[in-house]
Parts: structure tokens; sequence; C-alpha cells
């Protein structure tokens, strides 16, 4: 039985001709033509003005001005934001194991200020140290360390040691959780360089860059892991095309750890995969890199003794690139001649500087003359105060 449907105020009845619905359905949906009135599009603009302020109070520094998000590896140069007239109070200029002299103290504000200036953003809750510098024809390169609220962050520059003026833009890397290391040294050119590495950790993932700059005057340019100026994009002003490209490129698949005369570097594990292995085994040990000398280093020490006890670290400590070797030398005393077994003991930390191991290994040898070739790892010995495993050595702590 067919029966109609009502009709009421709130009803809209449709023709039976399929063009006129057509047109009703198209003018339902394309919604009312008319602007609204003037006193309606006046009182909505106030209140979204009203609303704008108060999005703005939500987010302040600590002096109580806006603070924009923070973003990482950022290389913006010129900007409009001054800051000098409003410096922030919450800056804390750490002096290291000995107080700043005066032109230290100039160095690490110098330098942190401009960072800030650059990026057109302030630090939420910065602690600012001065890592190392080197001076050359009145001019000063120095490297600091900023620890912030988000993420910490590594600014390298050159300052004029009179003028306080820079001679160049910074050059700036920001990583969750980052700890640096610095070495200074002069290379087989006289040259004098600076070799830094700055790794972090979020969610049980290593991640960081690393790079020797030399420095020479007003300027630096980097030599390793590529060669040019890396603060800029792909077309440098001052530096060859593309440094920067194929430095980022290199530290997608890398990993540096500082070592005895240079870095310990490692490489993505082929067999690796997301989801299914664990953050850590990640990365897997490849080759090193020496730049300075110093007698622990593998260029020093007989084959195979400095690969071969860095082999026994990552796999007692099951931890491939979270520890770095402080120093690898002959303990004579414990050396037994008698058997040609020569002892080295092993000095390693991590490298976030919270756990420390020391270990005697031993390394058979054949005697040929006054030559020693040294076989492969015969055994290790570890202090049993040093025997902890990193799980064990947080659960003690806790």
């Amino acid at each position: 039985m067919n029966q109609s449907v009502p009709r009421t105020p709130f009803s809209t009845p449709l023709s039976g001709s399929a063009r006129e619905t057509e047109i009703r359905i198209r003018n339902i949906m394309s919604g009312p033509k008319k602007r609204p009135p003037a006193l309606f599009l006046a009182l909505m603009f106030s209140v979204c003005i009203f609303c704008g302020n108060l999005v703005s109070c939500n987010v302040a520094g600590p002096d109580g001005e806006s603070v924009p998000d923070r973003l990482s590896n950022s290389l913006q140069g010129d900007v409009s934001l001054d800051l000098e007239e409003h410096e922030p109070a919450s800056v804390t200029y750490e002096p290291g194991e000995d107080p700043l002299s005066e032109g230290e103290q100039k160095l690490l504000e110098t330098l942190f200020r401009t960072a800030e200036r650059e990026n057109g953003y302030r630090f939420q809750a910065p602690t600012a140290q001065l890592m190392s510098y080197i001076q050359k024809d009145g001019w000063v390169l120095g490297a600091v360390f900023v620890e912030d609220y988000w993420e910490n962050t590594l600014i390298l520059g050159i300052m004029d040691r009179e003028t306080g003026e820079m001679s160049h833009v910074t050059f700036q890397r920001s990583v969750k959780n980052g700890v640096p290391s610095v070495a200074t040294f002069q290379d087989s050119d006289g040259e004098y360089c600076l070799l830094y590495t700055f790794n972090g950790q979020e969610n049980g993932q290593y991640d960081g860059q690393a790079g020797v700059v030399r420095f020479n005057g007003a300027f630096m340019e980097w030599q390793w892991p590529v060669e040019g100026d890396v603060r800029y994009g792909n077309a440098p002003p001052d530096g060859p095309e593309g440094a920067f490209s194929e430095y980022e490129a290199y530290w997608d698949g890398h990993l540096a750890v500082m070592s005895p005369g240079g870095v310990d570097v490692y490489t993505v594990n082929p067999e690796f995969a997301w989801g299914r292995d664990e953050p850590w085994s990640m990365w897997q040990l490849d080759h090193d890199e020496t730049f300075y000398a110093d007698p622990s280093s593998s260029v020093e020490l007989p084959m195979p003794v400095y690969f071969q006890s860095l082999n026994w670290l990552v796999e007692h400590t099951n931890d491939p690139g979270g520890w770095q070797v402080v120093s690898l030398s002959l303990n004579e005393e414990t050396c037994a001649p008698g058997k040609r077994v020569d002892c080295y003991t092993l000095r390693a930390r991590s490298w976030t500087g919270a756990e420390e191991l020391t270990a005697d290994l031993f390394f058979p040898y054949e005697q040929t003359g006054s030559r020693r070739s040294y076989d492969s790892l015969h055994h290790a010995e570890v202090p049993e105060a040093a025997a902890l495993s990193a799980d064990e050595t947080d659960s003690t702590a806790n």
C-alpha cells in the first residue's frame, strides 16, 4: 500500500523531474549565496583576534616571550630577530674543569648568541659550555655545547679575538640526548684541526655525526668525511658544490665513536630489520680513521691488537657503537714471556660517560729476532668490579 509522506514546514519536497532534483541538490550542497551581514563579519573578526591572543599565551619562554617550535639541524643564515636587547635570562654558562678567562667567556657568549640569532628562535632552558678552541692570526675557532630542554646542540664558529665579530655563520647540529667529544690537533701539514663527534640516543637507537675541520684563520673547511664547507646547502657561497649533501648522505648510514687518534666508524648492519631486531643491533663495526698520533691507536699498536680488542669490547658489551676505547697499552707486569703471551690493558667507557670498563687482553705471539707477530686474542680477564653489564649496572644503581 502506497502512503504519501506527510508534508511539514521542515521538509524539502523534490519534484519528479531529475533535472530539478539535481539543481536543488547542488543548491543545498553549495550553501548560501548571500554574504553575511557586515555586523556579523565584524563580530566574527573580533572573536578570531581574541582567540589568537589566547593561543599566543599558551607557550612562553623563560622571559615571557613566545617560543617557536625547535628545529633540528638548522642552518639558517641572516635573520631579522634581534636578541641582543632581549637575552634569555635562564642561560647558564658552565666553566668546565677550570674557570673561564675573560676571552674564553667572550667566545662562549658570542657563539651562543650568534647561534640564536641565526636560528631565529631561542633555546628554552639552555646550559652552555665551551668545549675547546684554537687560536690563529687573531681569530679563534670555538666549539660550544648547549644542553637544552628538547635536544642538545653543538656549535662551531670563528670569532675575531679583538672585535668579537664572527667571520661567517656558525655550524650547528642538534641531537636528542646528544653527547659531544672534541679533540684539537695539528695534521701532517702543520695545519690546526678540530675533530668532533656528536652522538645521541632516542628509543634505544644511536644516531649522530662527526667531522674534521681544518682551521685556516678566518675560515674553516671540512677534511673528513667530505671536503669543503658543509654549513650550507647545495650551492654554498664559499665552498665546493655538494659538500653539504655528501656530508648528510654519509651520516645517514654511518656512526662514528671517538677513539685514540681518531674515530671508529660503524655502518648499518645489512641484516637489521626495523620492528624485528633490537635498536642497538643496527650498527656493526666497519673501520677506523686515524688523524693524529696516539700510542693507543691502531697504527701505533702491532696488528691485530687494536681491532681484536675492539671486537672483543663490542661482543662483551653487546652494544655496537655504544663504547669507545680510551687507552690500550702493553702491561708488562702481566705479560708471560716464557709462554710468549703479551697482555694489553684496555680501558673503555660508554660515550655517554655513564659506564667504564677495564680488561686485560692476552695475545700469543711468534718471536723472529726482535720482531713479534701477534696471533688472535686468546682470552680476556675482566676484574669482577668491572664485569657488570650495562643492565646489571643500571639495576644496582637503582
